[in-house]
Formats: C-alpha cells, structure tokens, sequence
C-alpha cells in the first residue's frame, strides 16, 4: 500500500522479513562517513567470507553495511542447514565467523584502528565458548566436567582457558582470512557498490 502497488511482490516480503529480523534500514545516511562505511564494508564481508569457507552448508541469506534503526552498522544473516545436532567442528566455525569482522578490521587498518562494532560478536563468541567447555563438554583439556554444577561463578584457571581458546581461534582466523584476502577485497568492493549482497554474489 506504502508504495502504491496492487500486488505483494517479493521484494515487499524480503522488507517485510529483515525489518523483523535486523530492524528497518535508516533512511538517512548522510551521516555516515567514507571511512566508517568502509570498515562496516571490511566487517560484514569478513563474516561472510569465513562463512563460506568453514560453512559451506550454510545459506547466507542477505550480507548489508546498510545501518538499522536498532543501531547495527550492517548485518550478515546465515541460515544453517537443518540437523539434529552440531560438531565440535561447526561449534568452533561458528565462533570464528563470529571473530571474522573483527580479524577484518585489524589485517586492513591495524591494530590500533579497530573499533567497537565487534562488541556484540565478542558476547556472543565468549557464550559459545563457556558451552564448548561447560554444557557441551567439547574441549579436551577440561574434559566432560561442568563446573557450574558445584560453584557459582567462574574460577580464575577457568576464565584463563576460556581466553585462551577464544585467542587461539582469533589466531586460526586472522590466519584463514589472510590467506584469501583477495576474496575479502572483491566482497568489499561488492557491498560498497551494492551495499547489500545475496549468497549467490558471495
């Protein structure tokens, strides 16, 4: 109705569906400048590469550095293939595609130039590392033990292994990311023309 038309088209239904998802896309972006759409350009097209490399059987649905109205920068949406049950191994794919913006930012523009637009990843990468250890019992030097089940709160060897598991993955990925930057530059270039891109563009 909005646009005057006299039939649903699918581009309606794809609105309709990342507005639910991420948040109505700003409509004013005049503030944004070339180089903030530039590192929300390299961050989103690092989750969508590590992605496709480490999991391939996910469809990535919509990779956009257009802002929300929910204060997200972009957002990269993957839908994993229907299973009963993960594998250690997608356990620990996920939460380097999870590090993989962040990995972006700091090989393109160093260091001391990352910014605070991995913070949300970092939470979510920092839960899935207390299940890999606690709830899941994937990691084999703490073994199937959950220490949740004695003690509130964490102790101090515990919270030094989840850092060192969280480090040890942030590595693997600056590593893999590297080695297919040329990917990660075509995907970039892609989103700052198109700013939002399909699975298929991937």
């Amino acid at each position: 109705a909005n646009d005057k038309e006299t039939v649903i088209h699918k581009d309606h239904i794809d609105q309709a569906f990342y507005t639910v998802i991420a948040g109505a896309p700003k409509m004013d972006r005049s503030y944004i400048t070339d180089r903030d759409r530039k590192i929300t350009a390299y961050h989103e097209a690092g989750h969508a590469l590590v992605t496709t490399l480490l999991l391939p059987d996910h469809y990535i649905s919509k990779v956009t550095i257009i802002p929300s109205v929910r204060g997200a920068g972009g957002f990269n949406l993957s839908i994993p293939k229907d299973t009963m049950f993960q594998s250690r191994e997608q356990l620990l794919a996920n939460i380097q595609v999870l590090l993989a913006g962040r990995v972006a930012e700091e090989l393109i523009f160093g260091s001391d130039e990352i910014t605070t637009g991995a913070s949300n990843d970092i939470q979510k990468a920092s839960s899935l590392i207390v299940d890999y250890i606690n709830k899941f019992g994937m990691d084999p030097d703490m073994g199937l033990f959950n220490i949740e089940v004695i003690a509130e709160g964490h102790d101090n060897a515990l919270i030094d292994r989840y850092r060192a598991i969280m480090n040890e993955l942030y590595k693997d990925t600056k590593k893999l990311v590297k080695s297919n930057q040329s990917y990660l530059e075509s995907i970039t270039a892609e989103l700052l023309e198109k700013e939002s891109l399909k699975g298929e563009d991937i």
